[in-house]
């Protein structure tokens, strides 16, 4: 079965793209059918050969890059089209957005299958390779048929003799994103012969639209009552009138907010019309806690303003300073009409912000902080003499939900130390893009016995077990090679107490007990529990801490644990029984390193503070 995906875009776009693969002029030839002049051989230079006017691909892996002078031999958006022909048994392939690479196989770009009787590969031909894949033949050995494949921002067809076999739009957060590079025609293996002739390009421009899907828009506002929302903060006055949401000032007020559910990837539209004098703005994923500063409300703000602003993204009542760069294009400051409404389209797909203001084009931030929050309708604090008022009317929203969600893997090592089971397992169930499993190691390290088949972005250390073999200890420092993130959490600290460098991989030990090392002797640490220990943020500008505020956290301190010196320490405790670190990151090998000394027992897990302190940190160490 064929998946067909799509994300929203613009609808005229579809047009656009119907014209364009319709279209008869612009073909450049890139074969001259007696030549390999504009192209290049990869590994094995005896796989390609002319004969009768076509490239033959036959014997062991090689690649033939298109290197010539059209274009640059840099493609973005484009039609290609090739006429193939598979003898039995074969395998290959065309690949587009790659680049020359001397071996291997293309570690950039995307392969569109060669494959009509092949059987080790489920894959036919037309297929976007390990994307959308078509599992039924569409052309037949021993006959000449056609690829024809277009490309358009994030939209990719594929056509075998006319009949569309995929149909594909990719989401904004995909780990490889479409971007630009040439062709490459596969030579798979001596076992497969196929023969490429007649390949032709038309360039498309680079700033053509892609695909739309109208569907999926829902109202956030009924234009009667103000149902589904809640105000936060001050004293604004909230109504309806005449089918808008009015929000009128009232003196003395701070910041007001008038809040819906949260949303997390969407795309959202609004018409706002404001008083000259006031400054306002449109929330989103923004979050309102107890714990932080009572409640305020903070996060992603689309400024509305009559003084150029209007559509840019500042982060309200968190790092307080805009996130997108300040444009100078007159037509982005003029955008906002004064006395008339305006209209606002909000975009948040994984870590990217859009904003447009009536259709132009005004922020675009990639920013993680916050991947999940409400929108929020601000009446700015306000300091005339007569009340000013923001409307909005038309509020509507569209969830996007991802094809493949970008969820981050980890295994949580347990074992060799007691835990409150049932609170620990509900915390990592409770974590945003985190997809966790729990090793029980029964054996002290069975986990790296054989990492051959390791799928996990972050090892998530909770044990405080001893025994780890020398093979294993080779299998995890592999693993640090390799970049799989670390977040060594709490009694870890006092696991492999033998093996003296996994406490420089971590950054810490709790020496169980006096212990000499290298000539030096270290003596026992010590640990008290039950203690209510006041937190400060000592690194708030790096990306696991930024935002968060000092805080207080119930839970077991750890007194005389050796640190590495070139730790970053990210949170210290004031408390008698406590050292002053208690959280730190640090790099070993390829792998980002966060040690949490927190995280004791229910209480611990159950602090909102500990909680995003942990997302947080196994988002990074992931290096997403």
């Amino acid at each position: 079965m064929i998946r067909r995906t799509f994300i929203s875009t613009l609808l005229f776009a579809t047009l656009i793209f119907n014209m364009a693969i319709g279209a008869e002029d612009g073909w450049i030839s890139l074969f001259d059918g007696k030549s390999l002049s504009g192209w290049e051989k990869s590994e094995n230079l005896d796989c390609f050969k002319i004969e009768n006017g076509a490239i033959v691909a036959n014997g062991n892996r090689s690649h033939l890059f298109y290197v010539g002078h059209v274009n640059g031999a840099s493609f973005k958006n484009f039609e290609y089209k090739v006429d193939v022909k598979t003898e039995p048994g074969s395998n290959g392939g065309m690949y587009f957005h790659t680049a020359y690479q001397p071996t291997g196989w293309p570690s950039k770009g995307f392969e569109v299958q060669v494959n009509n009787s092949y059987t080790r590969d489920a894959r036919k031909t037309g297929s976007f390779y390990g994307i959308q894949d078509v599992l039924t033949a569409t052309a037949r050995d021993n006959e000449w048929y056609t690829e024809h494949i277009t490309v358009i921002g994030q939209h990719v067809v594929v056509k075998i003799n006319g009949r569309t076999v995929v149909d594909y739009v990719q989401p904004d957060n995909s780990n490889k994103p479409l971007t630009r590079g040439t062709f490459a025609l596969q030579g798979h293996d001596p076992g497969s012969t196929i023969h490429y002739k007649n390949i032709q390009v038309k360039p498309l421009p680079d700033d053509m639209p892609s695909v739309t899907a109208p569907k999926g828009w829902q109202s956030l506002f009924d234009g009667k009552t103000l149902d589904g929302w809640q105000q936060k903060n001050g004293t604004a006055r909230y109504e309806v009138v005449d089918g808008t949401i009015k929000g009128t000032t009232v003196k003395g007020s701070p910041n007001s907010f008038l809040c819906s559910r949260p949303f997390t990837d969407f795309e959202l539209e609004a018409e706002v019309l404001v008083d000259s004098r006031l400054n306002s703005g449109i929330q989103v994923r923004s979050n309102s806690m107890p714990e932080y500063r009572n409640g305020r409300v903070h996060g992603y703000q689309a400024e509305i303003a009559t003084n150029g602003t209007a559509g840019r993204i500042y982060d309200e009542a968190r790092r307080a300073r805009w996130l997108d760069e300040d444009r100078d294009d007159p037509a982005v400051k003029a955008a906002f009409k004064d006395g008339k409404w305006n209209h606002y389209r909000i975009v948040c797909i994984g870590d990217h912000i859009r904003t447009w203001v009536n259709g132009i084009p005004v922020a675009d931030v990639t920013d993680a902080m916050t991947s999940k929050g409400f929108i929020g309708l601000q009446v700015h604090q306000f300091g005339g003499d007569t009340p000013a008022s923001v409307q909005w009317r038309n509020i509507r929203i569209k969830e996007i939900k991802q094809d493949k969600p970008d969820t981050i893997k980890v295994v949580v090592v347990t074992g060799g130390h007691d835990f409150e089971r049932e609170p620990f397992l509900k915390l990592w169930a409770s974590l945003d893009w985190v997809d966790a499993v729990e090793a029980v190691q029964k054996d002290q390290s069975e986990l790296f016995e054989d990492i051959s088949d390791w799928d996990y972005d972050v090892i998530a250390f909770y044990n405080m077990t001893q025994t780890i073999s020398e093979k294993r200890q080779a299998n995890l420092l592999k693993l640090l090679d390799q970049g799989v993130g670390l977040v060594p959490m709490h009694h870890v600290l006092g696991a492999y107490q033998s093996w003296n460098e996994f406490r420089e991989i971590i950054g810490g030990r709790y020496y169980l007990q006096d212990t000499p090392v290298q000539g030096q002797t270290y003596k026992a640490a010590t640990y008290q529990h039950d203690v209510d220990m006041p937190i400060a943020i000592q690194a708030g500008d790096h990306w696991i801490t930024q935002g968060m505020q000092n805080f207080v956290i119930h839970d077991e301190s750890y007194k005389g644990v050796w640190h590495a010196t070139d730790n970053l320490v990210l949170l210290t405790a004031d408390h008698a029984t406590s050292d002053d670190a208690v959280a730190w990151t640090r790099t070993y090998k390829n792998a980002r390193v966060c040690t949490i000394q927190l995280g004791h027992d229910g209480k611990a897990y159950g602090n909102p503070n500990f909680r995003r302190l942990l997302n947080r940190a196994i988002i990074w160490a992931a290096q997403r």
